[in-house]
């Protein structure tokens, strides 16, 4: 067993009257809990082998304690006494002198784990000067993985069946939104006794992140939003901008197949044309080995898994992808295993999670007037703009579950006294660049570090020690980079 560790919330320095003092005054037990820090064991997801590998990694997974800790069923209902549990890891830093303070991380999603991510981010060699200087703090969202769950499994192939269901049987779905979890996060700040909010968030993390600025803006710190997205994020506006990207950047990879990535085969040989995604959905179905249906559409998500991989990932999954196309049987089980559990797609839980933050007013006149703008490319539907090719966008699923909305879904603010760094990579599939421009101008006080690379995530992923470096500096020192800062891959 790990020693175990003692600490007592405390908000005798919340400021009397800011928006961290009111909260913890409207809910004075959670905030005065003990919380009893113990060993990382398998109930938190830590196994013998995953702790075996992460030793082999030198990581100080010895170090490593874990604790549930309570949280209000719903922070806009101070007078019920109802809680929830939270599954938290802390990981103490490396460093001689006293830690700068706690840097608390999420990994995105929405619904993935963030102990999981706590538990391996030690093992990036570029993190480990930030692990010298702070604390480690992770956490499963409420709703999600070892924290209180829904419990909810589709019963349904209609999502708004599923959202209705999952409300009535697991009401904690009600409070799975975004500014619930950043309450979350404000009550963990203060039963960790930091003065700020020292914060790391990819993806749907910088949703997490900007929400929590927006909160509670005199307890931000130095805070990281990486593959940022603005507040419109789950509105079908958001939406579009994400899938556009998918199809951008899914041609781009099936195009460098041969050219950019090295590979013994690639779908098309013919050099008069390139396979594209239209192509790829067009795809006759192939049969996995067990009878398995793998159709064109489960090809396409097959690709969207490998943009999130390096350029060895990428090859592998263009070597298979070829293969599988010319009627090799293991390749085909291959992508059929890897696509089993929805791959890259969002559960039930992150639907649920989204909704939260589905906008009362989707704009759908406004979507419609971009889309026209922008063009609907052929695997969209285009790109003849009608009623048919509209009408999968126009999906307004999230008014099934209750409290649909009830997120910041008009924009984001950030602190005068405590800038914000945001990195954005040009060439992301999923969280697209002009999100992150978007995000920079809704907070104010932050500023853009660019990374002209593929792919998703930037900091602290083997990608650019340019990056590593300029976020480690201001994660240490808070110095931030030169406005307009441009970091090449590898550099």
């Amino acid at each position: 067993m790990a020693v175990m560790l003692v600490l007592t919330g405390c908000s005798a320095t919340d400021e009397a009257g800011t928006a961290s003092a009111t909260q913890a005054a409207a809910f004075p037990e959670v905030y005065a809990q003990t919380v009893e820090w113990g060993e990382c064991d398998d109930s938190f997801g830590m196994s013998d082998s995953l702790a075996d590998r992460l030793g082999e990694l030198g990581t100080p997974v010895d170090t490593y304690v874990c604790s549930m800790i309570e949280a209000p069923y719903d922070w806009n209902d101070a007078d019920s006494d109802e809680t929830i549990q939270l599954a938290a890891v802390h990981i103490p830093s490396t460093g001689a002198d006293a830690p700068i303070g706690t840097l608390l991380g999420n990994p995105g999603g929405p619904g993935v784990s963030g102990l999981n991510y706590a538990f391996t981010m030690p093992a990036s060699p570029s993190f480990v000067e930030v692990l010298d200087n702070y604390d480690i703090l992770g956490f499963d969202p409420r709703g999600i993985g070892r924290s209180t769950p829904t419990e909810c499994e589709a019963q349904s192939t209609i999502t708004e069946l599923n959202l209705a269901l999952c409300a009535e049987q697991a009401p904690i779905a009600l409070t799975m939104g975004t500014s619930q979890v950043a309450r979350d996060m404000e009550l963990l700040r203060s039963l960790m006794d930091d003065d700020s909010m020292h914060y790391l968030g990819y993806s749907y993390g910088t949703v997490v992140g900007a929400t929590y600025a927006t909160l509670f803006p005199e307890k931000v710190g130095r805070m990281v939003l990486d593959s940022a997205i603005p507040s419109n994020w789950a509105s079908p506006l958001g939406n579009f901008n994400q899938n556009i990207a998918l199809v951008h950047e899914t041609d781009a990879l099936l195009a460098g197949c041969g050219e950019l990535y090295e590979v013994s085969a690639c779908p098309v040989t013919d050099e008069a044309r390139s396979f594209t995604t239209v192509d790829l959905i067009a795809v006759e179905p192939l049969v996995a080995t067990d009878g398995t249906t793998v159709p064109g559409d489960m090809l396409f998500g097959f690709v969207i898994s490998a943009l999130y991989q390096g350029t060895t990932g990428r090859e592998l999954a263009l070597e298979t992808l070829t293969a599988a196309l010319s009627q090799d049987q293991a390749s085909i089980d291959s992508i059929a295993l890897a696509q089993a559990d929805g791959g890259s797609s969002v559960d039930l839980n992150g639907t649920i999670v989204s909704c939260h933050s589905f906008p009362a007013d989707p704009r759908l006149s406004e979507l419609v007037e971009h889309i026209i703008d922008t063009g609907l490319p052929e695997a969209l539907g285009g790109p003849e703009i009608n009623d048919d090719s509209l009408r999968g966008w126009i999906d307004l699923t999230c008014g099934a579950l209750p409290n649909s909305g009830d997120d910041i879904t008009d924009t984001f603010s950030g602190s005068p006294d405590a800038p914000i760094l945001v990195v954005g990579l040009i060439n992301d599939h999923t969280t697209p660049y002009s999100g992150s421009q978007k995000l920079v101008e809704e907070l104010g006080n932050a500023t853009l570090l660019t990374l002209n690379s593929v792919g998703h995530g930037g900091s602290f992923m083997s990608k650019s020690s340019c990056v590593d470096e300029y976020t480690a500096d201001y994660l240490l020192t808070g110095t931030m980079p030169p406005e307009g800062t441009v970091c090449q891959t590898g550099s």
